[in-house]
């Protein structure tokens, strides 16, 4: 019913507000120095790949669509669940994160994970969510929200790249 339901002007503001989104929350991302703030940027960056399955209005964007919000949100879990304890070993600031490994190797490896997941690095879950997203946006015929997507999550591994 939603690819029935579609008109073309309408999957045009959904195409527009999913290239908005990953640009505003790559950008913003970008210019953070505390801990939890880059991630709420990329939250919104997120939300446009997610909302990039939803424009495409086919099956494949809509199985996409629910591959990456399911893995976005354990990724989100994962993170928002180590913040509060980095906030007991005195972590608040990017620059801070330096001495975690040494205070606490578990949780800085567990954090480094998460924010390479954020980031899209290839072999891990944040990778495939991005790829299958970007994969139904070509499906569709949406040639220009895929490779903007690719640059805006090149983009955010740099902001999510500087956590870990």
């Amino acid at each position: 019913s939603i690819v029935a339901s579609y008109g073309g002007t309408l999957q045009q503001i959904f195409f527009f507000c999913s290239i908005a989104s990953m640009i505003l929350g790559a950008l913003a991302a970008m210019a953070q120095t505390k801990v939890k703030r880059p991630l709420a940027h990329s939250s919104i960056g997120h939300v446009g790949y997610i909302r990039t399955g939803f424009s495409c209005g086919t099956i494949e964007g809509i199985q996409s669509l629910l591959i990456g919000i399911f893995i976005y949100a354990s990724m989100t879990i994962d993170a928002f669940a180590i913040v509060p304890a980095l906030r007991q070993t005195r972590v608040k600031y990017i620059a801070d994160l330096g001495a975690l490994a040494k205070t606490n190797p578990i949780l800085a490896m567990t954090f480094s994970i998460t924010m390479f997941s954020y980031a899209g690095i290839p072999p891990l879950a944040g990778f495939c969510s991005k790829f299958y997203l970007f994969f139904a946006a070509l499906g569709c015929g949406a040639y220009f929200l895929a490779p903007v997507g690719v640059v805006t999550s090149v983009i955010g591994r740099w902001a999510a790249g500087r956590l870990p």
